[in-house]
């Protein structure tokens, strides 16, 4: 519950109010389809759509309210509307002004990789909802992201655990003008987004500006194989920096180590809670698992409450989800990719404890700009690298990926859409194969997930019918 109503939404972001305005606001939606009785519906124009051509549907869903710009078409005559010159900067304004009237720290997540996981990871560590940390259940990372995120936060919230994802430079700071964070954790530092920020470097010095935010007190974690890519930008940095890392036995950047992989699950070592099982499937999920764990602690978390929450961790939807279809194994890490992501989920498909055949179903990644092909070319010749029977491209990106892969003496094969590979899939599906998909959520890999559990069914069936001829006969 926000506390307010249309009237003093209005004022919060210097819009006029038509209408009566009296009606409680329960909630901020800018999607028609999510709106409530009670909820503010903000009608955003946007590419492909304009959010007022829905306020009549907004109103029969029971829209307290609506926050609308001028001249955009007829508006419902019973609906209370808040007008504002740009409903994505009032949108912005009112988050900042829910903030201010929190008392939570703000705990900044960012980087190229990782942020939806380590978000989650760290909030569940924290105790959740129910010890009064917030977290968006979604990548409400954006510039409309993250407002919604914050004005969902409950007015007794301890901590707000939020997402700061940029594409461009320029987007941080208007970000850190809606809600600047008490503490920042960067993910990962990889190429990712090179069609809007053109080169690393650029990635580097934005992603930094978060830490930069940090107030002295606050506190920073960040891999120590990052350092030397921050040297330059860490000399402004107010907070306490914590160089992390996940190492082998031996070991000792930020005191993490890796004592045992087990089939499903990571052993380590943590600073301050000592030895835990990690019930992840790969080591950098393993790493944002106990740098999550190690910043709890940092923040006043229990250590025996840590201990135990580790141990029921969940990943977001579409990263690395395990999915076992009868005799064939699916890991669904298809919600994004970048190169990085990419060759770190081959690993985990290379290394998977399973007799089977490994198959990789991979897709164009998206918003590389002039180093797509490049980059995609680079993820062939890693995955050509390793012990995989398949790799099955989709898309034109794929299509990079399999001639690199094939050059390099990998079993390679492109398809041209997600129904030629899971047609082609169904075709040869064994008994025992783990296959991977993996791509830009664009590309639409996790509509293969149903195929291929339909296709296990059949292959299961196939078998318990043939053990049943043997058995007759």
């Amino acid at each position: 519950m926000l506390g307010l109503n249309a009237a003093e939404v209005a004022r919060a972001v210097s819009g006029v109010c038509i209408g009566r305005g009296e009606q409680p606001i329960s909630g901020v939606v800018t999607d028609s389809r999510a709106v409530r009785p009670g909820s503010l519906f903000v009608a955003l124009p946007g590419v492909r759509t304009d959010g007022h051509r829905f306020l009549a549907e907004a109103q029969s869903r029971g829209a307290a309210a609506a926050l609308v710009q001028p001249d955009r078409g007829p508006r419902p005559a019973d609906l209370d509307v808040i007008v504002v010159p740009d409903t994505l900067a009032a949108l912005g304004a009112l988050a900042r002004f829910h903030r201010a009237r929190l008392a939570a720290s703000v705990i900044g997540v960012t980087g190229t990789v990782g942020k939806t996981t380590a978000k989650d990871f760290l909030a569940a560590l924290l105790g959740g909802p129910g010890a009064a940390v917030h977290a968006a259940p979604a990548s409400f990372n954006s510039e409309c992201g993250l407002p919604l995120a914050i004005l969902a936060a409950p007015l007794d919230a301890r901590f707000l655990v939020l997402e700061y994802g940029v594409n461009a430079p320029g987007e941080m700071e208007r970000l850190l003008a809606i809600a600047r964070p008490q503490h920042a954790w960067i993910t990962a530092l990889t190429e990712v987004h090179l069609e809007g920020m053109g080169e690393r470097a650029t990635i580097v010095a934005e992603k930094c500006k978060l830490a930069r935010a940090v107030p002295e007190g606050g506190r920073i974690w960040l891999a120590s194989r990052w350092a030397d890519d921050c040297a330059e930008h860490a000399r402004a940095w107010c907070g306490r920096v914590h160089w992390t890392g996940l190492h082998d036995a031996g070991g000792d950047a930020g005191g993490m180590r890796v004592l045992h992989a087990i089939p499903g699950a990571f052993r380590v070592d943590i600073p301050g809670l000592g030895e835990a099982v990690l019930p992840v499937v790969a080591r950098h999920e393993a790493e944002l698992a106990a740098t999550a764990a190690l910043a709890a602690l940092e923040l006043g978390a229990p250590p025996a409450a840590v201990a135990q929450r580790l141990t029921q961790l969940q990943r977001p939807p579409g990263r690395l989800q395990v999915h076992s279809f009868g005799p064939v194994v699916v890991l669904d890490d298809a919600y994004n990719a970048s190169p990085a992501s990419m060759e770190a989920a081959l690993a985990v498909l290379a290394q998977w404890p399973r007799g089977g055949r490994r198959i990789a179903v991979l897709g164009t990644m998206h918003e590389l700009g002039a180093a797509a092909e490049r980059c995609h070319r680079q993820v062939g010749q890693a995955a050509a690298a390793l012990p995989l029977d398949l790799v099955l491209c989709v898309g034109r990106g794929g299509a990079w990926i399999a001639h690199a892969a094939a050059q390099a003496g990998a079993a390679a094969a492109a398809v041209e859409d997600p129904a030629a590979a899971v047609a082609r899939l169904r075709a040869q599906l064994q008994a025992g194969d783990v296959i991977l998909l993996k791509a830009s959520r664009a590309e639409g890999l996790e509509r293969l997930l149903p195929e291929l559990e339909a296709a296990a069914r059949l292959l299961t069936a196939r078998g318990v019918a043939g053990a049943a001829r043997e058995g007759r006969a």
